[in-house]
């Protein structure tokens, strides 16, 4: 009996076996695969099983090191620049990858934010530890970032290191009180109005200034549909003096807010405070001419 009779084709049965897939391969001439796990062992710190997956594998110590090199290039500002150097002493990557263009740009960006952040200490200590020369705190990049430091602690309120890191980058006068007025607007925002006096006294802000700031404010919210009670008790926090309410662009906002609330029907009562301020139609439109 012949094999086809039994039912046997060679050729059919040489079309059908599976031919193994051609593997994918990787950056560095290794299976796709195996690279992307080592990768991801890197990416989530863990180096020793990296290297376990490396050797398994047959992968080179130069393959392995470049892909610790694309890591910490990748990565970099996701972690505490001691865990790169870490990396570089683990994978014993060559000084010439530190002195790289690459490296050094994501370092001085490390400097940058720790600056931002008001932290000079640790910017400091990147400096030292990232071998960068201590010049660059002089550089443009530096002192914008020190300014955003110090709008940063300002923030917090710790004025003290405001001061210091004024001094350390040789910051003008005119930025810190432009730095002060700024945080005391946000702060009578978000109806701090304590902290905003604070500020006022602690840089010596002028009175002018901090009125014009809370009609702003007051404009602010009237245009943006705030309770006209809440506005009152804003006011009253503020200690604001009522004749300062008597302002032809406060009129003109209020009116507008009250004809807004004709309009919804709403029955939200007019605080006291604001009665003598309500106008006419035809002196809001002769305020509209005149502004």
């Amino acid at each position: 009996m012949s094999l086809e009779t039994m039912g046997y084709n060679p050729e059919e049965q040489l079309n059908n076996n599976e031919v193994p897939a051609e593997k994918e391969m990787g950056s560095f001439g290794i299976d796709k695969k195996i690279e992307e796990e080592i990768m991801e062992a890197m990416k989530g710190g863990y180096d020793d099983s990296a290297a376990r997956i490396a050797k398994k594998n047959n992968v080179s110590e130069e393959v392995e090191r470049e892909l610790a090199k694309r890591d910490i290039l990748n990565n970099f500002g996701k972690r505490n620049h001691r865990d790169a150097l870490d990396k570089i002493n683990f994978y014993k990557i060559e000084k010439d990858f530190v002195t790289s263009e690459a490296f050094i740009k994501l370092a001085k960006e490390r400097v940058e934010l720790k600056l931002s952040q008001g932290d000079v200490r640790s910017a400091h200590s990147v400096l030292s530890d990232l071998n960068i020369d201590e010049k660059f705190l002089e550089s443009k990049e530096a002192i914008n970032a020190a300014e955003s430091g110090i709008q940063s602690v300002l923030s917090v309120d710790d004025v003290n290191k405001a001061i210091e890191i004024q001094k350390a980058f040789h910051i003008d006068d005119s930025f810190m009180e432009a730095a002060a007025k700024a945080e005391i607007k946000m702060r009578l925002l978000k109806e701090l109005i304590n902290g905003a006096i604070s500020l006022q006294e602690k840089f010596n802000i002028s009175q002018d200034f901090m009125d014009e700031a809370i009609k702003e404010e007051v404009i602010a919210r009237l245009s943006f549909g705030s309770s006209l009670n809440n506005i009152a008790n804003f006011v009253s926090k503020a200690e604001m003096n009522v004749s300062s309410l008597d302002d032809e662009r406060i009129k003109k906002a209020l009116k507008a807010r009250i004809d807004s609330l004709e309009e919804e029907k709403s029955q939200e009562p007019i605080p006291t405070i604001f009665k003598e301020l309500v106008i006419t139609r035809e002196e809001t439109e002769k305020v509209g001419e005149n502004s």
